[in-house]
Order: C-alpha cells, then structure tokens, then sequence
C-alpha cells in the first residue's frame, strides 16, 4: 500500500467520522429546540451506536466478500444522505434516520479499513 493510498483512506475515515460526529452535535440539539423532551434525545444520541451494533458482523462478512471499494463507496453514500436528510427536512423522524446512516456508515468504514490495512500491512513490528 502506498503512502498516497493510506493517505486517502486516513482522509476519507476523518471525514466520514466528522460527519457522524456534527450530526450526533447537532441533532440533539436541534431537537430540543423543536420541543422534544430528553427521552427522545437520549434515543436519538443511541441511535447512532444501534447500526454499529447490528452491522458490525454483516458489515464484517461483506467486507471479506466484496473488498474494500464497495463498502467504503456504500459508507460514503450512506453518510451523505444522512447528513443531507435532516437538512432538508428538519423533523425527527429525519434526525433519527440520519443518526443510524452515519452512525452505520461510521463502523462500516471503521471494518473496512481494518480489514485491508491489517492485509497491506508487511513485516512485524
């Protein structure tokens, strides 16, 4: 694995992440200030840990059948429309959807790229 190569999955992990993290900032908040109460926060915030959960041993199978391309390119996708959702339709049903998108999408690439540095990877340590 070249230099470049880990230098753009390092690059795509930090903007995946950042995508989940203002969302998980920002959806809470937007919640509040639309009136909701804080069991309704509280299950916002967990939701972004719910697909990580159910998707980490599927995500892991995928990756192991499909490579790194695929996974990675659906994450992306995934992030976007969760990020793009509450944008334009500010509701929290929205708000809800966007959290298991990027938060999915967050693990997913975490299991990926694991994946395919643990394989690149030559030599011990």
């Amino acid at each position: 694995m070249s230099g470049a190569e880990l230098a753009r999955l390092i690059a795509a992990q930090v903007c995946l992440h950042a995508t989940m993290a203002g969302i998980r900032l920002a959806a809470p908040l937007l919640a509040l200030q639309q009136g909701h109460g804080a069991a309704s926060v509280g299950v916002l915030i967990a939701l972004f840990a719910l697909t990580q959960v159910f998707l980490a041993l599927p995500a892991g199978r995928y990756v192991d059948r499909h490579g790194l391309k695929r996974p990675m390119a659906m994450a992306v996708t995934a992030a976007f429309v969760g990020a793009l959702l509450p944008l334009l339709w500010p509701a929290f049903p929205a708000m809800c959807v966007s959290a298991l998108l990027t938060g999915g999408a967050t693990g997913a690439t975490v299991i990926a790229l694991q994946r395919h540095v643990g394989r690149a990877a030559q030599g011990t340590a």
